[in-house]
C-alpha cells in the first residue's frame, strides 16, 4: 500500500514551502492573554500572570489558537490573543522599540512594565536591558500571516482544519502548512487529502505512537507523504479536484453553521475519490480502511 502512494513522485514537503510549529514566546502565561471582550480600539481580556483583568490596544495583539481550538474542518475560532511585538513590513520582521510602543500601544506598554521582571529574567536573565520583551526564539514570525492549513501537534485521526483569512496564529502544539507559491491545486482540494483515511493509514504505518493510539503530526512525519498534485507523475484532473473541493465545501458550509454537524458521509465520499487519485486497488482500500479505524 506505501508503494502504491509513492508512485505518485511528489511528497507533501516538496510542495509546501514551510510546514511549521507555532510561537516559541518563552513565556505564555506573560503573552498569551484570555479574550473576554473585543472593543473598538482594544481587547479586554485575562493575564495568567498577572491573575487579573487587562486591557491592551489591538495592534499590539494576534488572535491566537490552542491545540482544543483546532478539530476536523470545523471553523477556527480564537479564544485568546498573543502580545506580538514585532512589525511586519515585506517579509522583513523586526522588533518593535521601546519608544514606539509606548507612543503606539500605552496600555501594553504599561503590561509589558508589569512584567518586566519576569520577562527580563528568562533563562538566566539572558534577556534582561531593553528589548527584556521579545521572544527568546523569534521563529516563522513572517509565515502565519498566509492562507494555510493547520493540524494539532497530536491528534487520534487526521483533524485538519484551514485559515482562510491567513490572520490566524498559534501555539507550538499547533503546525501550518503554507504551499509553495507555484503550487496552482486549490488548498480546498488538499485539506480534502490531508483529511482523508489514506493520510491517516500513512502516519500510523510510518509515524509515532503515543499512549492511546495518538499520533503526533509534525513536520518530520508529514513531509514524506505522498500527495497527488499537478507535479505529480499522474495528476489528478480538473473535474477530479473540483468533486473533491465541492464536498469540502459542503463540510466547511455544514461546520460553520453546527460544529458537531455529522459529516460522515461526504467525508466517506471524499475518502472514495481519494482512493481513486492514488490508484488504489481493493486490497489496498481494505489495508486502509483497516488501518484507519481508531
Amino acid at each position: 500500500m506505501l508503494e502504491r502512494l509513492r508512485q505518485q513522485g511528489v511528497t507533501l514537503g516538496g510542495i509546501t514551502r514551510k510546514i511549521f510549529v507555532g510561537l516559541q514566546t518563552s513565556a505564555d502565561k506573560i503573552y498569551v492573554l484570555k479574550v473576554l471582550e473585543w472593543k473598538k480600539s482594544a481587547v479586554r481580556c485575562y493575564s495568567k500572570q498577572l491573575e487579573k483583568e487587562v486591557e491592551i490596544e489591538r495592534g499590539l495583539v494576534k488572535p491566537f489558537l490552542m491545540g482544543k481550538n483546532v478539530h476536523r474542518y470545523q471553523p477556527l475560532t480564537a479564544e485568546s490573543v498573543v502580545i506580538f511585538p514585532y512589525a511586519i513590513d515585506n517579509g522583513q520582521v523586526q522588533l518593535m522599540s521601546q519608544t514606539f510602543i509606548r507612543h503606539n500601544f500605552p496600555l501594553g506598554w504599561e503590561y509589558l512594565k508589569e512584567n518586566k521582571t519576569a520577562l527580563s529574567e528568562r533563562e538566566n536573565g539572558k534577556m534582561r536591558g531593553n528589548d527584556f520583551f521579545a521572544y527568546i526564539y523569534p521563529k516563522n514570525l513572517r509565515e502565519f500571516e498566509a492562507v494555510k492549513i493547520m493540524t494539532p501537534e497530536i491528534a487520534l485521526g487526521c483533524q485538519m482544519s484551514f485559515d482562510s483569512d491567513g490572520s490566524l496564529y498559534h501555539t507550538t502544539k499547533v503546525y501550518s502548512f503554507v504551499f509553495k507559491p507555484g503550487i496552482k491545486d486549490n488548498l480546498k482540494y488538499f485539506l480534502g487529502v490531508l483529511n482523508s483515511k489514506v493520510l491517516w493509514a500513512f502516519i500510523k504505518a510510518t509515524g509515532y505512537v503515543l499512549r492511546g493510539g495518538y499520533f503526533t503530526f509534525k513536520t518530520d512525519y508529514l513531509k514524506p507523504f505522498p500527495i497527488p498534485c499537478s507535479l505529480s507523475k499522474n495528476p489528478p484532473t480538473e473535474s477530479q479536484q473540483k468533486e473533491i473541493v465541492k464536498l469540502v465545501d459542503r463540510i466547511l458550509a455544514a461546520k460553520q453553521s453546527d460544529p458537531t454537524a455529522d459529516t460522515s458521509a461526504l467525508e466517506q465520499e471524499i475518502d472514495h475519490l481519494v482512493y481513486n487519485l492514488y490508484g488504489l486497488t481493493s486490497e489496498e482500500i481494505a489495508l486502509v480502511e483497516t488501518s484507519s479505524r481508531k
